[in-house]
């Protein structure tokens, strides 16, 4: 099976570090790990858009930019000529980011070469031509990454339709029993935009609470909303941090927040503030409690499990926070929370789904007629 990801953006210190950049290479890892055993190995490559062309591997995984040669420039809208000849001798492709205008123009050109196409949305557009006037239609699947997901596509999509949740690297994230945990820390790891709501954590932060705030900015207005907020507080803001710092900042708080909201700061509505919210499950991975908002899919996360809560106003959100550290909690549970993550949302886990959810689609597509 050779399996085509195109994305508009990667993982990278050269696109956007965020959620729905990560997902792209985790979903390839899962399947990396999974498919060798069920089926034997699979090819994958990743596809994405830059100013010129570009190859290189990122944990073994083969990455191609192509360039843009769409007037305007910007990824979301991207289309490339070396599309068609990228796509050649694939099996199947999926695309993540659907709904731009850079998913619309990839789902033309995988269906004039008659490839059978997954679509995922990860949160960026809201191409008219593939929802009211029903493009994704031509999609032969759709992987959604929550419920909430899913229900804000099933008026446009009639096909082939999952939830798959996930995956998590839970081999990298997981908890140090060696490593001191320290006492009053919170942290949010989260691009630093409006929707995110990291506004809401910082005038609910109880004093004598400190407050790590991790994840780069996307929005200087806003940043600098809040290191004002900030002032008088004991609020860390960290922009740049790899994997690495990411894994110790994780492993030495005592409790991860998340406060993305339907309605921000400016009094813009949000549709999508977060349809999976992927840092959060790191956050369990390494056994940490979560407080989160009820913003998209982010109660799914915790729900019927004792890892975490969810607030719906600002004063429960102050309340929860409250609650959180004066909570005692056994000293099994970082390991039961990252047990959790892992029967749910690993690598393996997820990746067996995915596998079986591509094999479905492969199956669905009629023989080419025989002359």
């Amino acid at each position: 099976m050779k399996i085509a990801h195109l994305t508009p953006t990667i993982f990278s210190e050269k696109s956007v570090i965020g959620g729905g950049e990560r997902y792209v290479y985790n979903l390839a890892r899962a399947l990396n790990t999974t498919a060798p055993a069920i089926r034997g190995e699979i090819h994958q490559e990743i596809f994405s858009i830059g100013p010129a062309r570009e190859a290189f591997e990122w944990n073994s995984l083969p990455v191609r930019i192509l360039k843009n040669h769409h007037p305007e420039g910007g990824v979301m809208q991207a289309a490339s000529n070396d599309l068609w000849d990228a796509l050649d001798g694939f099996d199947l492709v999926h695309i993540h980011q659907i709904l731009t205008n850079f998913g619309a123009f990839v789902l033309s050109v995988a269906k004039t070469l008659g490839l059978p196409v997954v679509g995922t949305d990860l949160g960026a557009g809201e191409n008219e031509l593939l929802l009211e006037d029903k493009g994704l239609e031509l999609c032969d699947g759709v992987l959604s990454i929550s419920h909430y997901a899913k229900s804000l596509l099933c008026g446009q999509f009639s096909g082939s339709h999952e939830v798959l949740l996930g995956p998590v690297d839970t081999d990298f994230f997981s908890p140090d029993p060696t490593i001191f945990r320290e006492p009053g820390s919170a942290i949010c790891v989260s691009r630093i935009l409006p929707h995110k709501g990291i506004d809401r954590l910082i005038r609910c932060l109880p004093e004598g609470i400190r407050l790590y705030v991790v994840g780069r900015p996307y929005h200087n207005d806003y940043l600098t909303l809040l290191k004002q907020l900030a002032r008088g507080k004991d609020v860390v803001f960290v922009h740049k941090a790899d994997d690495n710092d990411l894994l110790a900042y994780y492993r030495k708080s005592s409790i991860f927040l998340q406060a993305s909201t339907h309605l921000d700061c400016y009094g813009n509505r949000v549709r999508k503030p977060e349809l999976m919210g992927l840092t959060t499950l790191e956050a369990m991975a390494c056994g940490l409690p979560v407080c989160l908002s009820d913003g998209g899919s982010l109660p799914e996360l915790v729900e019927g499990t004792p890892f975490g809560k969810v607030f719906r106003s600002d004063d429960e959100c102050a309340a929860l926070i409250k609650e959180a550290f004066a909570t005692k909690r056994s000293e099994d549970f970082p390991f039961r929370a990252h047990d959790h993550v892992r029967s749910h949302f690993s690598f393996p886990s997820v990746g067996e789904k995915i596998l079986n959810f591509y094999q479905k689609i492969l199956e669905q597509q009629e023989p080419a007629d025989t002359p």
